[in-house]
């Protein structure tokens, strides 16, 4: 019984504050099985109506009053069958659970009762019973509402079990009062105040200049607050296919990042080697950290401390151009120098 009262889980849509009424009567039509030791027709055919009063401020969204009525109720006991009927009265209280959408919810509930079965019955009687349940609510418009339902009642004398499986359509009455209109309030527009220049990242460029905000802190940056990086790519020092050599003409070239670093001694960089895409990742990786040394071994030349260089290789990942064409394979073969306070 379990596993069918889980097959029908669902869930409530506009509950308590969200509702446009106070309370929701909803009429229900379902079945009930009956727990085989119970005697009873296993399945019976189920009418109830439920009363319900939406609440606010509290946990709970719901307190309802219901009643299900079923008419053909069989007992068979030794052979014997007695015809017969069954009223069951419970008071829930509802919660939301979850909304999916606008319009569809999924709530639970938990509640108790008390069962008046046919007096001419022999093993069943009277008594009370506890329930709990889920159920799925589509709100069609602000009073009107589907709700399919699933609990499962265990009485309280041998912990029988009853499930209820019912589709209810739900009615709101009594409309809440509507909330009072506000008149906005017109403020007077405040005495313009003269701009303070600022510098958020402390970098030395103030925020209406600054292109790139939120720099690192000790980074070093050009006039535009970016960071400040010198592509030997485009000094005319790039690398040959297959190679991490520096050629000689570039001499010239790498110098200026030498000066650069002669202007600056309180200044450290940072060389990072390159690739294009032709050869495996790893072979590509190891050459990219050869390209980044061969160019701080030249700058070592040009009397800049090793201890100022430092060096990265990212292989083919940060490619600038396309590698499907030799002069985007050339550029991408780069070593590139950022500097740090």
């Amino acid at each position: 019984m379990k596993k069918i009262a889980l097959a029908l889980v669902a869930a409530s849509a506009v509950f308590a504050a969200d509702a446009a009424y106070n309370y929701e009567v909803t009429p229900v039509v379902g079945g009930v099985r009956s727990e085989g030791n119970l005697d009873l027709t296993r399945d019976q055919l189920n009418v109830g109506i439920t009363a319900a009063r939406n609440l606010e401020g509290v946990f709970f969204d719901q307190v309802q009053l219901g009643v299900d009525y079923a008419r053909k109720v069989n007992e068979k006991v030794n052979g014997i069958e007695r015809k017969g009927r069954a009223l069951r009265y419970h008071l829930d209280v509802v919660k939301n659970i979850v909304d999916f959408g606008d319009s569809v919810s999924l709530y639970g509930l938990i509640g108790a009762g008390y069962e008046d079965v046919s007096k001419s019955f022999v093993s069943n009687e009277d008594g009370g019973f506890g329930q709990y349940g889920l159920g799925l609510r589509y709100q069609v418009t602000d009073r009107f509402a589907l709700k399919a339902e699933a609990r499962d009642a265990i009485k309280f004398e041998h912990a029988d079990h009853n499930l209820f499986y019912t589709l209810g359509f739900a009615i709101g009455l009594d409309s809440k009062n509507p909330a009072p209109v506000v008149a906005p309030v017109v403020e007077q527009p405040a005495a313009p105040v003269a701009p303070v220049s600022l510098d958020d990242d402390n970098d030395g460029v103030i925020n209406e200049l600054d292109k790139c905000p939120n720099t690192p802190a000790g980074v070093v940056v050009d006039e535009n607050g970016c960071e400040k990086v010198i592509v030997l790519r485009d000094l005319g020092v790039n690398f040959a296919f297959d190679s991490y050599k520096v050629s000689p003409s570039y001499a010239k070239e790498i110098k200026k990042v030498a000066d650069f670093l002669a202007e600056n001694p309180s200044y450290r960089v940072l060389l990072a080697g390159h690739t294009d895409s032709v050869g495996a990742e790893a072979y590509n990786q190891k050459l990219s950290e050869k390209r980044a040394a061969a160019v701080k071994d030249a700058l070592v030349g040009f009397g800049v401390e090793a201890d100022k260089i430092k060096t990265i290789g990212y292989g083919e990942t940060r490619p600038v151009a396309t590698n499907k064409t030799k002069e985007g394979r050339a550029e991408n073969r780069r070593v590139e120098a950022t500097f740090n306070k």
